[in-house]
C-alpha cells in the first residue's frame, strides 16, 4: 500500500486511538488492522522527550530540540547517486517545551518570522528571495504540466524529535507508531515507483517571499539547486502561502473524517504545527524544468480524544515526513 504523507499523520492519529480503544475494550484486533499496513517494520525513535509513565502535559517544561539542516541528497533520473550540498537552513528558537504547539495561534498563522533580509539588495550575482521563489514556482507548474513522467524515489516517516506524550497510553502508542514510522533517514526504504505527475507536492503552488524563512540557490554543473525553507505555520491551508505552497498539507476535517466511523470516538482542539519545513530542488538552468525535489516536512499533531470513560487531554506526536521526486521531460 502506498502510504501518503496525510495518510502518515492519520494513522499516528490512529495509534493513540487505538491505544485508547485496547484500554476500553481489551481488543487486540484492531491492532492487526493497523498492522496490515507495515512496510517496514521500525521502532519509533524515541529520543529524550518521551514521557514515561503518566504524563502532565498541560505544563511540559525544558529545553526545545531545533530540527537542523537538511542535507541535498538529490538523485538526477536515471542514475542512483546523489548529488549537491546541504542546504542553508536557519534554525529558529521553538515554542517553550518539548516540541509544545502554541495553541494561541489562529489556524494558518506563522509562528516563526520570514527572512527579514527578503527586500534587502543582495550581493552582486546572488538572487533574491523572490526570484528563487518564482524560479522554484515556475518549476513546479511545469511538473504538473510538462513532465513526460514522474518517480517517487522515496517516501518515509519519523519520529519527530521523540515526540510521543499521550499521558499514559504514550508507550502504546509508541509501538503502534513503529509500524509505519522508520527509526532514521537512512531507514527509508528507495522504491523508485511511478507516480502521477500531477500529484507531486505541492499541487497548488502560491508561494510567495512572504511565506519563506531562507532561501538559497546554487550554481552546479548547469543546475541550479534551490533550498526554501517555509515560515514556521499552524494549521495552514492547502495552496496558501508558505507551507501550504510546499508540501500538500493535511486539513483537520480529513483527521476527523477518517475516525468517523469509529463509535463515541470524539477528538478535539486538533493543531498541526509545521515547522522548518524544507524543499530542496534540483533546476535544469536552460529550460527551468525541476529535475528532482526533496522534501522534508516535520510537524507536531496535537489533539484531545475521548472514548466512552477514556480521554486523552492535549496528546501530542512528532511526525517527520521526508519524501523525494524525479522527474523527466
Amino acid at each position: 500500500m502506498k502510504l501518503t504523507p496525510a495518510m502518515k499523520i492519520i494513522l499516528a492519529v490512529a495509534a493513540i486511538c487505538i491505544a485508547i480503544t485496547l484500554i476500553t475494550t481489551n481488543n487486540i484486533a484492531t491492532v492487526m488492522v493497523l498492522h496490515g499496513l507495515n512496510t517496514t517494520p521500525a521502532v519509533a525513535t524515541q529520543g529524550n522527550n518521551t514521557q514515561q509513565g503518566t504524563v502532565d502535559n498541560s505544563n511540559q517544561g525544558g529545553g526545545y530540540v531545533d530540527n537542523s539542516g537538511l542535507q541535498n541528497n538529490t538523485v538526477t533520473p536515471g542514475t542512483s547517486q546523489p548529488s549537491g550540498t546541504g542546504t542553508d537552513n536557519t534554525q529558529q528558537s521553538g515554542p517553550a517545551g518539548a516540541g509544545s504547539v502554541n495553541q494561541g495561534s489562529q489556524p494558518g498563522s506563522s509562528t516563526g518570522n520570514a527572512d527579514t533580509n527578503n527586500d534587502k539588495k543582495p550581493a552582486s550575482g546572488e538572487m533574491t528571495t523572490q526570484q528563487i521563489v518564482d524560479l522554484y514556482k515556475n518549476g513546479m507548474n511545469k511538473v504538473h504540466t510538462s513532465a513526460k513522467s514522474a518517480v517517487r524515489v522515496k517516501d518515509g516517516a519519523l519520529n519527530y524529535n521523540g515526540i510521543v506524550e499521550a499521558g499514559k497510553l504514550s508507550d502504546a502508542a509508541s509501538s503502534l507508531m513503529g509500524m509505519f514510522m522508520v527509526a532514521d533517514e537512512a531507514s527509508i526504504e528507495v522504491k523508485n515507483e511511478e507516480w502521477d505527475k500531477t500529484k507531486v507536492p505541492p499541487m497548488t503552488c502560491n508561494l510567495t517571499a512572504a511565506g519563506v524563512k531562507s532561501a538559497s540557490c546554487k550554481e552546479e554543473g548547469g543546475k541550479y539547486v534551490v533550498t526554501i525553507t517555509a515560515i514556521d505555520q499552524v494549521n495552514p491551508k492547502a495552496g496558501s502561502d508558505g507551507v501550504g505552497s510546499v508540501i500538500d498539507v493535511i486539513q483537520e476535517e480529513t483527521i476527523t473524517g477518517s475516525i468517523s466511523s469509529v463509535p463515541g470516538l470524539s477528538l478535539s482542539n486538533i493543531s498541526i504545527a509545521y515547522e522548518n519545513v524544507t524543499v530542496v530542488a534540483t533546476i535544469d538552468k536552460a529550460t527551468g524544468n525541476i529535475e528532482n525535489i526533496k522534501i522534508n516536512a516535520p510537524c507536531v499533531l496535537s489533539l484531545s480524544a475521548k472514548l466512552l470513560v477514556v480521554s486523552i487531554d492535549n496528546a501530542k506526536v512528532g511526525i517527520q515526513v521526508i519524501s523525494e521526486f524525479a522527474m523527466t521531460y
